[in-house]
């Protein structure tokens, strides 16, 4: 049975940098080592940190598809501004079919998740950057990028206990 991720206990943290992440990262992997890591949504730590990845990947090496056009507008009049501010993301909002290539393995596990993760942040720290358009807000500069990474990052990971 699914669990409303609106409701569901999370914990409180704000992550505001590629840095954060990576600290945060580094909690989650201790925690998973001494057999303490706990979830609290409707994926695992895997999945979570797959998901994370993949949405990274995809703004370093651009994006399989778009959203429509008027839905774009939409999104980019209602809430590009609350995205870009370092607002935390709500939880519970549910990925549209043509957003399917953001879903991550049923079959990942934390160990890979971690890695993979892991290698995308040091894709950025080795100098690549977020250079691919948005498939909901369009262009974006690389801080911008940043900024949503993290705010995407803090809704995702706030449902990993460590």
């Amino acid at each position: 049975m699914a669990i409303d991720t609106k409701t569901v206990q999370r914990r409180d943290i704000t992550l505001t940098s590629l840095a954060d992440i990576s600290a945060d990262l580094d909690k989650i992997e201790a925690a998973h080592q001494a057999g303490t890591l706990k979830t609290t949504g409707n994926w695992s730590a895997g999945q979570i940190l797959e998901h994370i990845s993949i949405l990274m990947e995809c703004a370093i090496d651009g994006f399989p598809s778009q959203m429509p056009a008027p839905m774009r507008w939409m999104a980019i009049l209602l809430f590009k501004k609350k995205a870009l501010s370092g607002e935390k993301m709500p939880a519970g909002f549910k990925l549209p079919k043509g957003a399917s290539f953001l879903f991550p393995s049923e079959t990942t596990t934390t160990d890979a998740g971690i890695a993979r993760l892991r290698k995308a942040l040091a894709r950025i720290e080795a100098g690549e950057r977020f250079t691919h358009p948005s498939p909901v807000f369009g262009k974006l500069s690389h801080d911008q990028w940043c900024t949503l990474q993290a705010g995407h990052a803090t809704l995702h990971l706030s449902f990993i206990q460590c």
